[in-house]
């Protein structure tokens, strides 16, 4: 019996510590801050948020459409000019660099990134008669919840998620991560407050966003609002590569 009770609180001591690592280190274990690149050729604004100043790449500058980019959690945003000034010619495109990425100041954080996204539209807004918002992985996040609280023309999400919570808590099912997760990035909470169109564009073989976690975020929209598609053959890192992507992307925006 005292063999037993010793090794029930070795193994809660482990469980325990187990725990208290995955709260003390999970921004490292969630956010991968890409090193800045230098785009000969691109313009940049280094924009002051009150808390960090964002580097945002510009591309097509002195359109009267906009469309604001937020990239994937390890996705260096200065790769992605050429294909998306290729995919909309029309609009001026801002590709964010979050704080702590790409030559952005700050630590990166998801309150900290929610409210860098306010401050750049507000910035942006009187420069453009509309604005469009794109977001990619975590991204979709970022974009969600900047649709939710200003006006936005329309709303692209690539795969997207409900909520960090629901993703976490199916990577460590045997955690507490409700207790654990500071940043939820609760997408899901934030749908019924977007009144823009929407279009989710999921991949059928996704290794990072499990599909039902991409189905209950579009669960969250209205019918009439959503357009979801599902890109057959893409994982979560290369969907982009699939013949229709483009395709997508630029009947939405402009229909």
């Amino acid at each position: 019996m005292q063999t037993m009770t010793a090794l029930l609180a070795t193994l809660l001591s482990a469980y325990v510590a187990a725990c208290l690592l995955l709260y003390a280190f999970q921004y490292r274990l969630i956010f991968f801050p890409v090193e800045a690149v230098d785009l000969p050729g691109t313009a940049f604004r280094l924009v002051d948020t009150g808390e960090a100043k964002i580097k945002v790449w510009v591309v097509n500058p002195g359109m009267a459409k906009a469309l604001i980019y937020f990239g994937g959690n390890a996705e260096n945003v200065a790769y992605d000019v050429d294909d998306l000034r290729a995919i909309f010619p029309g609009r001026t495109l801002y590709l964010v660099n979050y704080r702590g990425y790409g030559g952005s100041s700050g630590t990166p954080g998801g309150t900290g990134f929610y409210h860098d996204a306010l401050a750049l539209y507000d910035r942006l807004a009187p420069e453009h008669e509309r604005i469009a918002v794109m977001g990619r992985s975590i991204g979709s996040a970022v974009a969600t919840e900047l649709a939710s609280k200003r006006e936005t023309e329309k709303l692209i999400l690539i795969t997207p998620f409900d909520s960090a919570l629901s993703v976490a808590q199916k990577l460590y099912p045997v955690f507490p991560m409700g207790l654990i997760i500071r940043d939820r990035f609760d997408s899901a909470a934030r749908a019924a407050e977007i009144t823009a169109p929407v279009l989710i564009i999921a991949a059928e073989n996704d290794e990072i966003i499990p599909p039902e976690n991409t189905r209950s975020l579009a669960r969250a929209f209205s019918e009439e609002q959503l357009r979801f598609e599902l890109l057959p053959g893409t994982g979560h890192n290369d969907l982009h590569r699939h013949p229709d992507y483009g395709r997508l992307l630029s009947n939405f925006i402009n229909r």
